[in-house]
């Protein structure tokens, strides 16, 4: 079991590790990505936000109280026992058994990229990401280019 909750919580906090996968993993990695509804992609990266709150450099910008960070880990927990137990377990076993635990990691790394990316395709989220730039000097950002495309 700890491994499972270590493997999460690497896959989850975009460590990219450019695992090769096989047709079990792949298998995998299709059911979690089908069977996992929009709801779940978001309550994934709700738990990265939440998980990512604690980290000492951040901790000073997050108010969460501990009934939404409890939250977050049932709903997390619920997720997880029911795509490894129910929705994709064949899958699962199959892909442990003939590749490895590292297929567990390369599953989830897709999946957190399109649940994040997906969360990214939100206007608000698009804008958000865009306010750093009013910030730029741009003078000193064509200087540095400058030299790259000449």
């Amino acid at each position: 079991m700890k491994i499972i909750l270590k493997i999460f919580l690497i896959i989850f906090l975009s460590i990219n590790f450019n695992l090769k996968a096989g047709p079990f993993t792949d298998e995998f990695s299709k059911c979690i990505i089908v069977k996992t509804t929009s709801q779940e992609k978001t309550d994934l990266v709700r738990w990265i936000y939440v998980t990512m709150s604690f980290h000492p450099q951040l901790v000073d910008m997050s108010n969460l109280s501990s009934n939404d960070v409890e939250m977050v880990n049932i709903r997390v927990a619920d997720y997880m026992t029911n795509l490894f137990a129910y929705k994709c377990n064949k899958e699962l076993v199959q892909a442990i058994k003939y590749e490895g635990e590292d297929s567990i990691i390369s599953a989830f790394e897709l999946l957190g990229e399109i649940a994040i990316s997906e969360i990214m395709a939100d206007e608000g989220v698009a804008i958000a990401s865009e306010f750093f730039s009013q910030y730029l000097d741009e003078s000193i950002l064509a200087e540095a280019l400058n030299e790259a495309y000449n």
